[in-house]
């Protein structure tokens, strides 16, 4: 790898993965070694592991204000958003999911395994997706809304909570994807309306590997054969140590929350008006100021993404891209595309997602890099 002009590598890829805390690695380890006993064993190891399993899903929880459910433990949200998929669709074999355009790919994927079932719900041109649209696409056989909080691909934040309260007037289940979320806008299950609220820990500064499914609903079933772990939702020996991890980093991320997200935004607003400014072309997606702090999603028509940020990456500047490799070819962001953007344009598009580590220093380095980048690939 080879490092920027002042010898420095600069990590700008926080949607995808987060720096772990060392204080939660530290717990993480502490845990392995201290409860390394099974939890569903009926020896004083295996009690002793699972009181702390019990007291850590509780603190994590009461971190996010959600006393009224249950904490379910999974690898991850890729697994959490097909367990609840396909959990409901196969709880009502005769009803609809209605997806919103933006969702992340494990949303997207999970539910088109029921196609013939679902529908898809389009946001609008400033790439929210709004109550009202949500009340039109409703159907009487909707027995399932999915959308993200936050999307990764914009920042746009969803009104998790207006969208949510129609779905529980309407009679329908709603599930939350808050993999983006967590961590770095308030999130207060007691508020939100949502039987299936899903978390990752990697994305908050927690171990990978860890994640899973804050759950209201009762009607759910394992969907891995074994045992009977988690209430029989997910079988598995349970990660403790995992979650231990996730909750140290939780509460370090929620304790900075509010001035983070303040610094995060400015930052990010400063590098969306000097790339805008310098580059005609440049279209922003979403709004950095009032999306997911620190993320910077921008379209340059006419060149190729990845290009750029592999000509980032050989500067020093690690970055995500607006795209998906399809074989050997890139192709157009699914989420860019519902957002309004050509093909053109979301096959032209850099993300820039920075977090705790970043400074104005990392900014005005980027700024300088990614000018200068775009202005040779134009040319």
């Amino acid at each position: 790898m080879r490092a920027g002009a002042d010898g420095e590598r600069r990590y700008l890829d926080y949607a995808a993965s987060a720096p772990p805390y060392p204080e939660a690695l530290d717990a993480q380890a502490e845990a392995a070694r201290r409860w390394f006993g099974n939890p569903s064993a009926g020896h004083a190891a295996g009690r002793s592991a699972a009181l702390e399993l019990r007291r850590l899903k509780t603190a994590f929880a009461r971190a996010l204000d959600f006393p009224d459910g249950r904490v379910v433990l999974m690898s991850g949200a890729t697994e959490a958003n097909n367990w609840v998929i396909r959990s409901v669709m196969a709880r009502f074999p005769q009803g609809r999911v209605l997806v919103a355009a933006d969702v992340h790919a494990s949303v997207w994927q999970a539910a088109r395994l029921f196609e013939a079932r679902m529908d898809v719900l389009a946001p609008d041109r400033t790439g929210r997706v709004t109550p009202a649209a949500l009340a039109d696409a409703l159907r009487p056989d909707t027995r399932l809304f999915c959308c993200s909080h936050a999307v990764n691909e914009t920042g746009v934040v969803h009104d998790v909570a207006a969208l949510s309260a129609l779905c529980a007037r309407r009679g329908v289940l709603c599930h939350a994807d808050g993999a983006q979320a967590v961590g770095h806008v308030p999130v207060r299950l007691s508020e939100l309306c949502c039987e299936f609220y899903v978390f990752a820990a990697h994305k908050f500064g927690g171990p990978r590997g860890c994640g899973g499914v804050c759950l209201r609903w009762a009607g759910g079933a394992g969907w891995l054969a074994g045992g009977e772990q988690e209430d029989g939702l997910r079988a598995g020996t349970e990660n403790l140590p995992g979650l231990a991890g996730a909750a140290v980093a939780l509460g370090r991320s929620l304790a900075t929350l509010p001035r983070e997200a303040e610094r995060l935004r400015a930052l990010a607003c400063r590098l969306a008006a000097a790339a805008r400014g310098a580059d005609a072309a440049c279209r922003l997606n979403g709004d950095p100021a009032a999306g997911l702090p620190g993320l910077v999603s921008l379209s340059f028509a006419g060149l190729d993404g990845h290009a750029l940020a592999a000509d980032l990456d050989h500067q020093g500047f690690e970055v995500g891209t607006g795209s998906a490799c399809a074989g050997s070819r890139p192709a157009p962001s699914r989420a860019l595309l519902a957002a309004g953007l050509s093909p053109e344009e979301a096959l032209g598009t850099v993300r820039v997602s920075m977090g705790r580590l970043t400074g104005e220093i990392d900014v005005d380095a980027v700024i300088a890099a990614l000018t200068a980048t775009v202005r040779r690939h134009r040319g």
